[in-house]
């Protein structure tokens, strides 16, 4: 297997299989079986086995002239690095009968050279639909380990070069070109064949050494690891090693890596840095690498198109549908913050004067930018910012007059928009590469009154006036002069020419022009001026959250040269919250994600982190109508500004809330107890049952989740069960789990909630035989936990009868499913028609804020009076109370029951349409706005695909969805967004969802 894995054999035709299976017997007195066609450029290589069951690789190759020297190199290579790097996962070659590494014999398609070596397990790392970060860098380190292996293995007695010689590329690129008919095509291999020959000059210099040179997509094999993850099983096929520039081998593995990535960029930071961990690379060779990868793609398009056009090639045909979309994208990036960018991941500077420059700037006394003095006035306009609270930042209008109220008048004040400050009027849904939004200013916006005049701090030389304004300036430290530019965005009336030498103060233009957020100038510094690219659009405005690192590098503060204040806003960013948690909060409160975000605001469906970046909450039963919605927001304001004390007062809220809250339930539900959390409230309900009933044993559903009090996590096998569990106390009683997934019972049974409930009364009943009645059966309706499992019809009624027969109250929690989420019922409840005794309530109610309810009968409530008294002080607070109002009124006013029904028709709907194209997807189940979608690695066997169920977890974040799996086997992902979740909600899902699962396979 060579360049690609093509099978091509130009040289002579391959022997059949049975010539090969005698072949391996004589020479190699191994006798086997099961010849298995594998690809090569020009070797037949085929896979055989012995009578264990052990495979082999067969490599035959025609024998020309020269071929046998070279053949013994690349196998003195082999040997060399299996003495040098045992740890590499590389063929090892099997000696024939006479010692020979290779053998050399006369058949009936001409002279052949046989090889056998050892066989790698794993698929082509170009069968992998999907390369995790982690497999990406490794790629990068096993390249460096073959590098500083190979560095001392001595150059060969006489020269070899081939097609895929890297530093041939012009030649094979100018040999080749004419095949390409695309003039799209043509014009990408331009570009980047131009970089190539900007840094073709350096690779004299380079370090130099033997390279495998073909660590491409085909070469590099990729398994599993126990915990699912992938990694580098094997590297094949030596037929295209060199003596050459060191850098050729990185250049070959990054090259390949860049194909069928969203961001190929980051791609080649990690490959890149990876193998600079292993084999520290040098400056020059910082700058070469991506022009070089780049160029390795465009010699393996013109050859491939080139062949193909000679003779039809199905493989090199499926290799271009990749090949060329992929320079299609590479070509349009910038290579100069390529290179920056790849510096940065190797943990240089992104410039090599970035730190020279800085000092400069701040030792310069720069003239005054205005031609008269203007007071900055430091407009935030980062996620967190006081401007956008109860406004709509999406529409200028309602903006202008909070940026106009900040600034002042113009005349005397100008509005400063920091340089590297995130902007939420940008923000967007995130995406990586170019679909990440660019939320970020690049350089100082300057927010002044119209035709306001500016001059140039400094002196220096027009370079250009479109499509901005550029003046090259000199400045200088102790080693030496240094060159900097500033780009001067959003000014009329300048009478600047290209090369005019202009002296610090002079008019450079006025202000104009009307963004959303006003008139305004930007003003930027860049090192040097970017190359003309496809993608080129002069120096930017606004970059990607995930460019600050590398801009920050290329682009100095200008606010040193305009005499601004370092005004910086005092937050806290997601590293520096990260490591505060870790050390002030305790370790078992563990957050979301891997590389969770720091979330700044949420609006609507929508969460904000605190680059601007938008992630769509399916997650979010808490706010139940909304992020920050407006009008729970104000109820909260108002009553806060009025009153707040303990329920032991006698104020209007309270009264007012419970009546509300009571309308919504059957009888005879009738007397509310206000607390603070879900937990508690079933803490309560639990105190309340044993309190009333003289019992303390408990009958709960295995797998249901209750709360986090002593108590409640007792009566939680999701808890108790799982890691660091201690299991059930001796009076918590399991009853099994209604799963027509998992369960017994299936869907295909329509008895299944009559034998589920059954199985209710028998745990029942034996507790009643042991002496141990219960107190009460506690139950979800419908199991969030335990991995958003619907109860069968019948299912509920018969287990509340068996507790009812039993003397046990029953209790409700609805505290994930309740007030309207279920869509055909406002209580989960009452979709199996019973009323229990006692209801509990809590994160739906407050809509993020700390209100909760346990909801029981006259009768019941006077039994739990004994005498001693029952107070919370925070339950039933007048703030809480008018929050709870407002929800409550937002959910039957704005008719979110029925918009639960009929979004959440559609969801499973749609999610069931994507079970149909991924096999990952095992079930599918829903009740209104609370669904589950159960991965599994196998339909048949059900095996739980929990490592796919967090990758998927990890994907969908970087598509800007949140996504959390849950269930026994952590395997299922929770669905219960916000109640105001719409169709096109859904479908942003849901096509996340299919790409995700695509890639994953």
């Amino acid at each position: 297997m060579s360049a690609d894995g093509a099978v091509d054999l130009r040289r002579s035709q391959p022997l059949d299989g049975d010539e090969v299976l005698a072949l391996v017997e004589s020479r190699f007195g191994l006798s086997v079986a099961d010849p298995v066609t594998l690809g090569g450029e020009f070797d037949q290589n085929l896979r055989v086995t012995d009578g264990a069951g052990r495979h082999y690789l067969v490599k035959i190759s025609a024998v020309v002239d020269s071929e046998g020297a070279t053949a013994t190199w690349h196998e003195s290579i082999l040997q060399h690095l299996a003495d040098t790097a045992p740890e590499l996962p590389l063929p090892r070659l099997i000696p024939a009968i006479d010692n020979e590494l290779h053998v050399i014999t006369a058949t009936t398609k001409g002279d052949k050279m046989i090889r056998l070596l050892s066989w790698l397990t794993g698929a082509p790392l170009a069968e992998e639909e999907q390369h995790s970060e982690a497999l990406l860098t490794e790629l990068g380190q096993v390249a460096g380990r073959i590098s500083r292996a190979l560095a001392s293995m001595p150059e060969p007695a006489a020269p070899i070069t081939h097609d895929w010689d890297m530093r041939l590329a012009r030649a094979v690129i100018d040999r080749g070109i004419d095949a390409v008919r695309n003039p799209t095509h043509r014009a990408d291999i331009d570009e980047v064949m131009a970089w190539f020959d900007t840094v073709a000059p350096l690779l004299a210099g380079l370090p130099r050494g033997v390279a495998h040179q073909d660590l491409n997509d085909s070469n590099v094999l990729v398994a599993r690891d126990p915990l699912g993850r992938q990694v580098i099983s094997g590297v094949l096929d030596l037929g295209d090693a060199l003596y050459t520039v060191r850098i050729a081998e990185l250049a070959v593995a990054t090259g390949y890596a860049l194909v069928r990535k969203d961001d190929p960029l980051r791609a080649a930071e990690l490959v890149v840095a990876g193998f600079d961990s292993v084999a520290p690379l040098t400056d020059e060779e910082l700058t070469v690498v991506f022009p070089l990868a780049v160029a390795r793609l465009a010699m393996n398009a013109v050859t491939w198109t080139q062949r193909t056009a000679e003779s039809h090639n199905a493989h090199g045909e499926r290799r271009m549908r990749h090949t060329w979309p992929a320079l299609a994208e590479v070509a349009r990036i910038d290579p100069d913050y390529a290179e920056a960018a790849l510096r940065r991941a190797c943990g240089r500077p992104a410039h090599r004067d970035s730190a020279r420059v800085a000092r400069a700037l701040k030792s310069l006394t720069p003239a005054p930018w205005s031609t008269r003095p203007l007071t900055p006035r430091h407009i935030d306009t980062s996620t967190g910012s006081d401007l956008f609270d109860g406004i709509d930042w999406h529409d200028p209008a309602a903006f202008a007059p909070v940026v106009d109220a900040a600034i002042g008048d113009r005349g005397e004040n100008v509005g400063v928009i920091r340089h590297l400050q995130p902007n939420l009027l940008w923000a967007g849904q995130r995406g990586t590469g170019a679909a990440e939004p660019a939320t970020t200013t690049l350089g100082v916006r300057l927010l002044l009154r119209a035709f306001h005049p500016v001059a140039t701090p400094l002196g220096g030389t027009v370079v250009a006036t479109e499509p901005d304004l550029v003046v090259r300036h000199t400045v200088a430290d102790a080693v030496g002069p240094l060159t900097v530019h500033l780009h001067w965005h959003g000014l009329s009336g300048s009478n600047a020419a290209p090369g005019q030498e202009l002296v610090a103060g002079q008019l450079l233009g006025h202000a104009t022009g009307a963004d959303r957020d006003g008139p305004e100038t930007t003003v930027a510094v860049s090192m040097s001026l970017p190359r003309r690219h496809r993608g080129h659009t002069g120096w930017p405005a606004r970059i990607r959250p995930s460019e600050v690192d590398v801009y920050s590098g290329l682009s100095p503060d200008p606010s040193v040269l305009l005499g601004l204040p370092d005004h910086r806003a005092a937050r806290l960013r997601v590293d520096d919250v990260l490591s505060i948690r870790r050390h002030r909060l305790a370790s078992s409160q563990r957050a979301y994600y891997r590389a969770p975000m720091n979330l700044a605001r949420g609006r609507g469906v929508w969460l904000y982190d605190e680059d601007g970046l938008a992630y769509l909450d399916s997650l979010n039963n808490v706010t139940h109508v909304g992020h920050a919605d407006p009008r729970v927001a104000e109820a909260s304001r108002r009553q806060m500004s009025k009153l707040n004390t303990n329920s032991r007062f006698i104020y209007e809220g309270i009264a007012t809330y419970a009546e509300k809250l009571v309308a919504t339930l059957p009888d005879p539900l009738e007397v509310v107890f206000l607390v603070c959390s879900g937990s508690e409230a079933n803490d309560l309900a639990i105190r309340i049952a044993r309190q009333v009933t003289g019992r303390d044993d408990v009958a709960i559903i295995d797998g249901a989740y209750h709360g986090n009090t002593g108590v409640v996590t007792g009566l939680s096998p999701n808890r108790y069960k799982g890691p660091g569990g201690a299991g059930a106390a001796l009076t918590t009683h399991e009853t099994v789990t209604p799963d027509r997934y998992r369960g017994p019972f299936g869907y295909d049974d329509p008895a299944a909630g009559a034998k589920y409930g059954a199985a209710v009364r028998r745990v029942i009943d034996g507790m009643v035989a042991d002496g141990h009645p219960p107190a009460a059966f506690l139950a979800e309706s419908l199991m969030g936990s335990a991995g958003n499992i619907v109860f069968p019809d019948g299912y509920l009624a018969a287990a509340f009868a068996a507790a009812g027969s039993a003397g046990a109250l029953t209790i409700s929690d609805e505290v994930q499913v309740g007030v309207g989420r279920m869509g055909d019922a406002f209580w989960g409840f009452e979709l199996a028609g019973v009323v229990p005794d006692i209801v509990t309530m809590g994160k739906p109610l407050g809509n993020g804020h700390p209100l909760a309810a346990v909801v029981t009968t006259r009768e019941i409530a006077d039994a739990f009076d004994t005498g001693m008294k029952y107070f919370n002080t925070f339950g039933g607070n007048p703030v809480s109370c008018a929050i709870g109002a407002s929800v409550l009124d937002i959910v039957i006013g704005d008719g979110l029951q029925q918009h639960a029904n009929e979004v959440g028709r559609y969801f499973a709907e749609s999610l069931r349409q994507l079970q149909e194209r991924h096999t990952l997807i095992g079930d599918v189940r829903a009740q209104g706005l609370y669904l589950g979608v159960e991965l599994v690695r196998d339909r048949n066997t059900k095996e739980p695909a929990k490592a796919e169920a967090f990758e998927v977890t990890e994907l969908m974040k970087e598509q800007g969805v949140i996504v959390f799996p849950n269930g026994v086997h952590d395997n299922v992902l929770k669905i219960k967004p916000p109640m105001i979740f719409a169709r096109q909600h859904v479908d942003i899902y849901c096509d996340a969802l299919d790409r995700v699962l695509g890639r994953l396979g």
